[in-house]
């Protein structure tokens, strides 16, 4: 009996170590590599890259050799813009995987995104050899043509692709955008309507439905596609995005305010829902509103450079100078004014400077560095008048109490000599200046009138959804303020809004401009450019067209900085006569202007000069050539030369007008920053340097980078 108790007990124990075992490893089997690979899988398809990213490695903790975990890993890096580390992930996939055409073509479009295209397209092919029926590998070369702005070529690579699988979305939707954008709206609307069939269930045929009905104007259609994107997804979060674009251009502000504070509280980083609803308080006219929802939305977004522009264009219009806000708003532009100036990139430190000093003019840091780079170029009259100016102003004192309201310690005998150093500094440069060109003529160049040229700046309508509405009113808003410089204007931009090149034309035409620029922009999450098309106010002719592009960090100033420099390469460089004694006359154009000893000038008599009737460049009558000035003196702002050429009967007189005829061939010596604002022309519009100025338009690439980002999107 207690031999058949001890082989119960035993039994029962067998039986119990058994179930503690299977429990362990069902519990240890839960967690295994496959299991956590399927959970990966599962955020991804919910387009959580972070998430999935994390089980992924998890599975590849367990098995390092799992090449569909390494493989899905890079998909998550790739989607999440990291396409350096996705290739890393790739390498490891091929050692389990090699050969494998989906991981090829994902290496291809990883090199895509790092510029590497030779090696992408040498990838492409070799799957294509391989594998002649590979869809994703046409894809991957589709790309590479919309990179080199081959748009039939990619049409083309799409096409067979969809005769392989007549219901592939990614490609029914990519020839959708392409057909649009050249022009095939019948074809576009056939290859989106078929995506929506085959993939109904997919918020993204919907979207781009909604996307391409906005770009050509139907509002209400775009309307109605969004939403149902919205239906199909509700987690689909470019929709609300879209959706706030189409209530904002529809005018249904409160409702874009509601939309964006929705997307806030999903993503705080989301910049175009901060820029989209201070915009949208601005147009009802709630400007504290809206400059307060632009400053969290920067706290957020610093990068963000339209919100910022935007911004600080309200804060000009709604804030008063004596507002202590200003100052804490002008740290930003202080900042990377001195990161910079550590890589002494000069124009870029005056851009941030001015930008500084336009929010803060009474701002210490900012004045002084810009004083200093003044300095550094050799502008000494202008570098005393920025000294004055903060002496008279008492702006070195009010420097000093905000250091110390930050900690920092200034002993009071400190304070006095730095007080006293600047007065030695202004008092010493009074004296080193006071035989200056200003002096021995009695002219002050600080009250003379500039202006060269009147130019109409018209924005054109918006012509389509963009990631910041209103991007051309800012942007040529901004243009206009850069063409006022550092040393005073040579070209004045006057900014305005047109519907058409007819509205502006008659308005330039009627105002007596001299031109009139169309300008337009358009833009993608990563790229920008500009258009700005130059017309002769006079006749209404094209004079040239100008269009910048710029992708990465600091896009928005740097293609602006881009366009001004391409404006001012067009316009002949102009100046007036001030005074005549004998032979010597002094002229109000100077090393500010880029004018060297030697420049040859023509003079014309006052009012000769007229736009040319066609193309760039300024023409008169023969009759009216008065003489010929070479300069000896240069000034920073003024200049004397010597006048000769002036025939038997001599008519030269004050306020005649110059025309540059050359420059000496060596005019090194010319400041770069005196080129920022000034004409950079001959008479007939050919740039003074001898090369031509950056031609963005003269690539198709540039033009395709909204089609491109929004083709890589689909999935």
């Amino acid at each position: 009996m207690a031999v058949g108790k001890r082989i119960l007990a035993n039994s029962l124990g067998a039986l119990l170590c058994a179930l503690f075992c299977a429990s362990s490893i069902f519990s240890q089997g839960s967690k295994n590599a496959a299991s956590l690979f399927d959970e990966g899988r599962n955020f991804q398809e919910e387009r959580d890259w972070w998430k999935a990213s994390e089980k992924y490695q998890e599975a590849l903790e367990i098995n390092p050799s799992y090449a569909d975990a390494w493989y899905r890993l890079a998909q998550c890096s790739y989607e999440m813009d990291q396409s350096e580390a996705a290739l890393g992930f790739l390498q490891n996939a091929k050692k389990y995987a090699g050969g494998r055409s989906d991981i090829l073509n994902l290496e291809g479009m990883a090199l895509i995104s790092l510029g590497r295209l030779d090696e992408a397209q040498k990838i492409f092919e070799g799957v294509q050899k391989k594998y002649p029926n590979d869809i994703d590998s046409r894809f991957g070369l589709a790309e590479l043509n919309l990179f080199k702005g081959r748009l039939s070529g990619a049409e083309s690579l799409y096409a067979d692709a969809l005769k392989r699988n007549p219901g592939n979305a990614k490609a029914l939707l990519s020839l959708a955008l392409i057909s649009a954008e050249l022009g095939k709206t019948r074809e576009s609307e056939r290859f989106v309507n078929q995506a929506i069939q085959f993939r109904s269930e997919n918020p993204q045929p919907h979207y781009i439905a909604s996307y391409l009905n906005f770009k050509k104007g139907d509002i209400s259609s775009a309307e109605k596609k969004c939403l149902a994107s919205i239906q199909v997804d509700p987690n689909f979060i470019p929709a609300y995005g879209l959706l706030s674009l189409i209530y904002f251009e529809q005018g249904r502000y409160e409702e874009v305010i509601d939309l964006a504070d929705m997307s806030i509280s999903r993503d705080r980083n989301d910049g175009q829902a901060w820029y989209v609803k201070g915009l949208a308080l601005k147009t009802l006219g709630r400007e504290q509103d809206a400059l307060f929802v632009w400053e969290r939305g920067l706290e957020a977004v610093p990068e963000d450079e339209v919100m910022r522009a935007a911004f600080e264009l309200l804060v000009r219009d709604a804030v008063d100078l004596e507002d202590p806000r200003r100052k804490g708003w002008a740290k930003h532009h202080v900042q990377k004014g001195a990161d910079y100036a550590k890589k002494f990139h000069g124009l870029q430190m005056r851009f941030e400077y001015q930008a500084a000093l336009r929010i803060d003019p009474t701002n210490y840091s900012a004045r002084a560095a810009f004083s200093r780079l003044l300095r550094a170029e050799g502008f000494s009259e202008n570098y005393l008048a920025q000294l004055k100016f903060i002496q008279e102003n008492q702006i070195l004192q009010s420097g000093i109490e905000e250091a110390k309201s930050r900690g920092k310690q200034i002993s009071e005998d400190d304070q006095k000599i730095a007080l006293v150093r600047l007065s030695d500094t202004v008092e010493g440069y009074d004296y080193l200046l006071s035989d200056t060109l200003a002096s021995k003529w009695n002219v002050n160049p600080f009250y003379l009138d500039k202006n060269r040229w009147t130019i109409g700046l018209y924005s054109l309508p918006s012509r389509g959804p963009k990631v910041h509405p209103k991007l051309s009113d800012f942007a040529a808003r901004h243009l206009a303020i850069l063409f006022r410089g550092i040393l005073g204007t040579s070209a004045s931009l006057i900014p305005q809004e047109a519907r058409s090149y007819g509205e502006a034309y008659a308005d330039a035409h009627r105002n007596g401009y001299d031109y009139f620029i169309l300008f337009d922009s358009s833009e993608s999450q990563r790229d920008i450019s500009f258009d700005a098309d130059i017309y002769s106010a006079r006749t209404g002719a094209l004079v040239q067209k100008n269009s910048v592009f710029k992708t990465g960090n600091n896009r928005y100033s740097q293609a602006l900085l881009s366009l001004r420099k391409e404006i001012l390469s067009s316009l002949p460089i102009r100046a007036k006569l001030l005074e005549r004694s004998g032979n010597d006359v002094l002229v109000d154009i100077g090393k500010s202007e880029g004018m060297v000893k030697g420049a040859k000038f023509s003079v014309v008599k006052r009012g000769a000069l007229k736009t040319a009737d066609a193309g760039k460049g300024l023409r008169f009558d023969k009759d009216d050539l008065l003489g010929t000035v070479i300069l000896e003196t240069v000034g920073e702002d003024i200049s004397e030369g010597v006048l000769s050429g002036t025939g038997f009967y001599d008519r030269v007189n004050a306020r005649d007008e110059l025309l540059l005829i050359e420059m000496p061939k060596d005019s090194k010596e010319s400041s770069e920053s005196a080129m920022d604002t000034a004409p950079a022309a001959d008479q007939n519009g050919n740039p003074i340097d001898g090369e031509d100025a950056l031609r963005g338009s003269d690539s198709r690439a540039t033009r395709s980078s909204e089609l491109l980002n929004m083709i890589r999107s689909i999935f």
